[in-house]
């Protein structure tokens, strides 16, 4: 990784529409390099897909929440199935320490969210968290260049 590929990533992590010749102009290449140094990126799984950013609260779905899922014993991979199931599912984190999994939904309403928490009932312990806002939501970690070797 150099500060070149640096450069283009935090670009794209702000808009991976933005076009090869505007990505050029912002880190002083040419089109067909940034298309190569792209294409190069792809291979190697650094860039993995392109995703637009959704505002669902202007899709009717404003309520939004993280569900700390600590799973009672031999249920793990019962529960794991069954989320897959959950329309409302955004997110699942499977993570380490007494919270098995941290679990991103949205719903329409506050009741919709308690059905969700109905149906973990028999899986798991819960603990529920709402999303007020989200002062910074990237890709990326703010100042990817410290923690990161560059050539």
């Amino acid at each position: 990784m150099d500060r070149i590929n640096l450069r283009l990533l935090k670009e794209l992590s702000v808009d991976a529409r933005m076009s090869y010749s505007e990505l050029s102009k912002r880190v002083h290449l040419s089109a067909p390099a940034v298309t190569e140094r792209i294409k190069r990126m792809e291979e190697e799984g650094i860039i993995t897909g392109y995703k637009p950013q959704i505002n669902l609260a202007k899709l009717g779905i404003p309520i939004r929440a993280l569900i700390e899922c600590e799973v009672h014993r031999t249920k793990e991979k019962e529960f794991r199935a069954i989320l897959l199931t959950y329309d409302e599912i955004i997110k699942i984190y499977n993570i380490t320490g007494a919270t098995t999994f941290i679990v991103e939904v949205g719903t329409k309403t506050l009741e919709d969210l308690d059905d969700v928490l109905e149906k973990m009932i028999d899986y798991c312990d819960t603990c529920t968290k709402l999303v007020m806002r989200m002062p910074y939501d990237n890709v990326l970690p703010q100042h990817i260049e410290n923690f990161i070797s560059l050539e």
